[in-house]
């Protein structure tokens, strides 16, 4: 066994422990609280001087995804909606409770009257430490201090111990480790697909992201619609919107870009599909001739199946006008996108899709691939390819590059659609939801 092998093989045995003692943990406060319950109920029955309108509710949150400094889609749904949930005012018995394994950082952490944070601790970061400070950690917490309701906006769940009455409501966003295993590790296969079906038999309610992901979670889960809502995902408009040439320049510079440029944000990995951009852009660079000033660009973090595309781009006879700059913050991402020639997004699957939002309220032209939940969220305002074909979407680069009567059509389309989807509704929705349970 490779020393890295005995290392995560370590980790992951140090993770086991540190599960089954919290679990023991739980055990013994659970067998206390039923020998105390002989002579006393485990919870107090509430007076019956509160109306029922005026009785505390308190809202446990998860902000664990929310408080991640890199942050992809699922993150990026937790953090935007706790933000705008804390716009909307809370009734006088209301009080909002963020848990996270460590301190919430940044805007995360400003909270309004009502909302408190409470940090607890899990002592070990193996590649399951999400699952283990949920299942073990938070099980015992929500355990000895019950809340009115727990939400969880990336799916998985606490085990529920005798006794515990509260509902739980999930996000699920999507399906993609079923539909396209392929494109997922095994590791991340096995995990989904635990967290997964634990949230469909175990939570009071489920939400997702757009009606196909509905769809799919009850065709495959066969779960009744009633117990599925969907809040549509959203941008940042402070920050996703359009800017002017002096705002643009800079960013430009500093990363040693051009004028002309099409652009791809989101994981380097496998089911992104990037691949197939890296060889459209190939032939686009054929057909365009010597002299050509166009380039791509590569933002987001390296993923699963990244050595192949990193192959990819060291053989194309177009490297040098190829650039992978790594994660961005999230303003740079919006002056690249303002700057594109066209966004390029050509996954094999998505649930939303959040980068075309964002694209389309940055008045940038759009190229997606032609699947369900493209097809839902963006309406008429891209250009839709088959992800399988390279050919394909090098004619729509083309077409968007010379074609000024196209991409201005797309700019308009887009702009409207983009409006559509805005994070104050989500949490107006999301609010609606979790009352509606308490």
């Amino acid at each position: 066994m490779k020393q890295s092998e005995r290392v995560m093989e370590w980790k992951r045995q140090e993770e086991k422990l540190f599960s089954f003692l919290y679990y023991k943990k739980i055990t013994n406060c659970l067998f206390q609280s039923l020998r105390h319950s002989i002579t006393q109920p485990l919870c107090s029955p509430m007076s019956t001087n509160l109306l029922p309108s005026s009785r505390p509710i308190t809202y446990a949150i998860d902000a664990w995804s929310a408080n991640q400094k890199k942050k992809s889609g699922v993150e990026m749904y937790a953090f935007q909606l706790i933000q705008a949930m804390k716009k909307h005012a809370l009734q006088e018995n209301e009080h909002v409770v963020l848990y996270s394994p460590v301190k919430l950082e940044g805007a995360l952490a400003e909270l309004p009257n009502g909302w408190e944070e409470k940090t607890i601790a899990w002592p070990t970061k193996s590649s399951w430490f999400p699952v283990g400070w949920m299942q073990a950690r938070m099980s015992l917490e929500l355990f000895q201090h019950p809340p009115s309701l727990f939400f969880v906006p990336s799916q998985g769940l606490p085990r529920r111990l005798p006794g515990a009455s509260y509902p739980i409501v999930t996000t699920i966003h999507d399906l993609g480790f079923l539909r396209a295993p392929n494109l997922y590790d095994a590791s991340s296969r096995k995990r989904l697909s635990k967290l997964t079906k634990r949230s469909v038999r175990g939570a009071s309610h489920l939400i997702t992201v757009s009606e196909f992901s509905k769809s799919e979670i009850i065709s495959t889960y066969h779960t009744s619609p009633d117990r599925i809502s969907t809040t549509p995902l959203a941008a940042d408009t402070s920050i996703y919107k359009r800017l002017s040439r002096e705002q643009i320049e800079p960013v430009l510079q500093r990363n040693r870009l051009g004028k002309h440029f099409f652009l791809y944000v989101g994981r380097l990995d496998q089911k992104k599909n990037v691949e197939t951009i890296i060889r459209a852009f190939d032939q686009f660079k054929q057909n365009r001739g010597v002299g050509d000033p166009f380039e791509l660009v590569l933002v987001g973090e390296p993923g699963f199946g990244f050595a192949s595309m990193k192959n990819w781009i060291d053989h194309s006879s177009s490297k040098h006008q190829i650039h992978t700059l790594g994660y961005l913050d999230d303003a740079d991402v919006a002056v690249l996108m303002n700057a594109a020639t066209a966004f390029l997004f050509p996954s094999w699957y998505e649930g939303f899709g959040i980068p075309n939002v964002e694209a389309m309220l940055c008045g940038t032209p759009l190229v997606v691939s032609d699947i369900p939940a493209h097809r839902e969220i963006i309406g008429d305002a891209a250009l839709f390819v088959d992800p399988s074909e390279p050919e394909l979407w090098e004619r729509a680069m083309r077409q968007i590059a010379e074609d000024a009567s196209v991409r201005e059509q797309l700019i308009q389309k887009g702009s409207v659609r983009g409006t559509m989807y805005d994070w104050n509704k989500t949490a107006a929705k999301t609010w609606e939801i979790l009352r509606g349970l308490v």
